[in-house]
């Protein structure tokens, strides 16, 4: 099971690709990862800012968890900030840890 910083590290490490593949400007962690509650069931949830005007949104996400999946083995919420439900928001933001 990885770990809040092992998490951190990895999407800080990939950073360039996340930035030219996937046009990812800000991502970060929330949720039982963020803190540190995970459990072997648990999926990693993560708060992604797309640059502006970014064509095939649903595609990209799609192969972002792919990604995520391949890599860490583990399945991958992805987040916009702007659909999360106003009941949730203010929650998801305090806690969120951001790798860029």
């Amino acid at each position: 099971m990885k770990t809040r910083d092992q998490i951190l590290t990895f999407l800080s490490q990939n950073k360039k690709l996340f930035r030219d593949k996937y046009h990812i400007v800000r991502i970060g962690l929330f949720g039982s990862y963020a803190r540190g509650e995970q459990d072997p069931n648990s999926d990693i949830d993560l708060l992604v800012e797309f640059e502006e005007n970014t064509q095939d949104l649903y595609d990209l996400k799609i192969q972002l968890k792919e990604f995520f999946h391949m890599q860490l083995g583990i399945d991958v919420d992805i987040c916009r900030e702007k659909y999360i439900k106003p009941r949730f928001k203010s929650s998801i933001l305090k806690e969120a840890v951001y790798a860029y």
